[in-house]
């Protein structure tokens, strides 16, 4: 008897280890098939908050630059205003000088304060034959006192 209980309880252990088994291996492949995932909406929340931080500092840090840029970039379009107003004034200064002296030359000459090349070439020509001849000269002069 004693060794029909052994072999009873020898089967029942060895019945009860393989259920155990067969139930570990059931186990193991529901929590392979099982998906788990972790709540993970504290981290999320707190990167987020985080990240928006960081993007207000940058974007406050960026402000100070885009201004030095738009600096750079109006003072190079004054320079270039300024070129353009300058060469534009000098051309009309150039422009008015030419005008005003070919002007004072026009009235000098209506004045006959100054004389044209020909009348010059002229008045060369005749002091020459002038000396040249001295009695002309004096014809010269007798004539034009009579025109007068």
């Amino acid at each position: 008897m004693a060794d029909n209980t052994n072999k009873d309880t020898v089967e029942r252990i060895t019945h009860e280890i393989e259920q155990a088994i067969t139930q570990l291996e059931y186990k193991i492949v529901e929590l392979k098939t099982l998906k788990i995932e972790p709540d993970l909406s504290y981290i999320n929340s707190f990167y987020k908050e985080k990240t928006e931080e960081n993007i207000n500092q940058l974007n406050s840090r960026i402000k100070v630059p885009k201004l030095s840029l738009y600096l750079w970039i109006s003072s190079f379009a004054m320079l270039i205003v300024s070129f353009t107003v300058f060469f534009f004034v000098f051309s009309k200064i150039e422009e008015t000088k030419a005008n005003a002296i070919k002007e004072y030359k026009n009235q000098l000459s209506k004045n006959s304060v100054i004389m044209s090349k020909e009348n010059a070439e002229l008045l060369k020509d005749m002091d020459l034959w002038f000396k040249s001849d001295p009695q002309s000269t004096s014809k010269f002069i007798h004539w034009r006192h009579n025109q007068k």
